[in-house]
């Protein structure tokens, strides 16, 4: 039951931080920032509020602020890599773009749960 729980806080967290990221994103265009520099600053925007949500709501962590950040870094890393090599899997297997894309989100979804609930956020003796 506590995973399930977990699984949906963490998948809730994911919903605001899209909703964060692609709000601030639509805002910094329409102020006349250029697509590339606005989706930086959204998607800086998303990974601070992605990681203060599972820091401090999702996985409730009391270790460190710095080891948790660069854990969290190291994850973020590893999930992406999960999902473009999941993309390009797919791709290759000419499946339509639109459903690789979702399936690789989906890969990146579990491999950064895993990573947090099993590395970043697993509260260490101190």
């Amino acid at each position: 039951m506590r995973l399930i729980k977990l699984l949906a806080k963490y998948s809730l967290a994911g919903v605001v931080n899209g909703l964060v990221s692609y709000c601030l994103i639509f805002a910094c265009m329409a102020l006349g920032g250029t697509p590339v520099w606005s989706n930086v600053v959204g998607y800086a925007a998303g990974f601070l509020t992605s990681f203060l949500q599972s820091r401090n709501w999702v996985f409730k962590s009391s270790n460190g602020l710095h080891g948790d950040l660069a854990r969290f870094v190291v994850s973020f890393a590893i999930s992406f890599v999960a999902n473009l090599a999941a993309l390009r899997l797919l791709l290759r297997m000419d499946v339509n773009v639109y459903v690789a894309q979702l399936a690789a989100c989906g890969a990146y979804v579990v491999t950064g749960f895993l990573l947090s609930s099993m590395f970043v956020f697993r509260n260490r003796p101190r």
